[in-house]
């Protein structure tokens, strides 16, 4: 269900892309993407929702939602009812990005003079996270999590990819270089540095400091490692002798992990979609300059 905000009672800060819709609505196929901006007097407020630096008022779309999402209360329970509870709305609030990526997608292809090679490599990577979201969510919800946890790091570097195409003098060409099959980590970026996964997610982390953090946690379930030996053996509480464990599903996977892998795939979806919605914006104003 979209969480629809009204012009009278709210609006958004400068910096945050949003779904606009003349009234409320289930979907967001009739909506438009844009930003609230000050017109060229610096005085009246609007829309900013197309190609040519197009501008239209609060009115004429008073309804607005955010693109990304913003809910960042995290309840944590005692009760396991409770924080069942909590991980099943965690995992609606996850699944809600499939239609917010493919009206993001749709935003992107119709914004700017055409397709550029940029379009084309974010387009790949926003089909891929929409599989790695349905992936993970459906893993969770099949008490498989030790399989689910597997696909936070490949979408950690979805946008690490992403990432890298801004730290390049061009972008462009750097999608064509992957779209013919170049590895990312022999390209340098307009430093002259390598971009090796290791830097990416040293740059990443300057903009986002919990990156670090969930790249090397999350990389432990790439390889085996000593995370999936704990999966499957506990030390028993009352005789102090240790259980182990086979088989297909979660195995005393606690609550509190499930929980901080769906919220690490939301904000990683996050800074995605606020990457792409730059590149609209980009495409937006450049049409506009080549009138000029």
């Amino acid at each position: 269900m979209i969480e629809w905000n009204f012009i009278d009672n709210l609006l958004p800060t400068f910096d945050t892309p949003v779904f606009l819709s003349k009234s409320p609505q289930e979907d967001y196929n009739n909506c438009r993407v844009g930003r609230l901006i000050l017109d060229d007097n610096k005085e009246n407020l609007g829309w900013f929702v197309g190609n040519d630096i197009h501008v239209i008022s609060l009115s004429s779309m008073p309804y607005w939602a955010h693109v990304l999402d913003n809910d960042s209360t995290i309840l944590m329970y005692s009760d396991d009812k409770s924080f069942s509870s909590t991980i099943k709305q965690s995992l609606t609030r996850l699944a809600n990005f499939e239609h917010r990526i493919i009206q993001i997608a749709k935003a992107m292809i119709s914004s700017g003079a055409g397709m550029y090679p940029l379009d084309y490599l974010i387009s790949g990577i926003l089909n891929r996270s929409l599989s790695l979201l349905y992936g993970f969510h459906t893993l969770v919800e099949s008490n498989n999590y030790l399989a689910a946890a597997h696909l936070i790091r490949p979408h950690l570097d979805n946008f690490l990819r992403l990432y890298a195409s801004y730290l390049v003098d061009s972008p462009h060409e750097f999608g064509m270089e992957i779209w013919k099959g170049s590895a990312i980590h022999k390209l340098k970026d307009r430093h002259g540095q390598f971009m090796k996964d290791f830097y990416l997610k040293s740059k990443a982390s300057e903009e986002y400091p919990w990156m670090k953090n969930v790249y090397e946690e999350t990389s432990g379930f790439i390889h085996f490692s000593n995370k999936h030996i704990s999966n499957a053996t506990r030390l028993s509480d009352d005789k102090g002798s240790l259980n182990t464990f086979v088989g297909k599903t979660d195995y005393d996977v606690s609550d509190n992990s499930k929980l901080e892998g769906i919220l690490c795939m939301i904000e990683i979806t996050n800074c995605i979609l606020l990457q792409v919605y730059g590149w609209i914006e980009t495409k937006r104003i450049e049409k506009h300059l080549k009138k000029i």
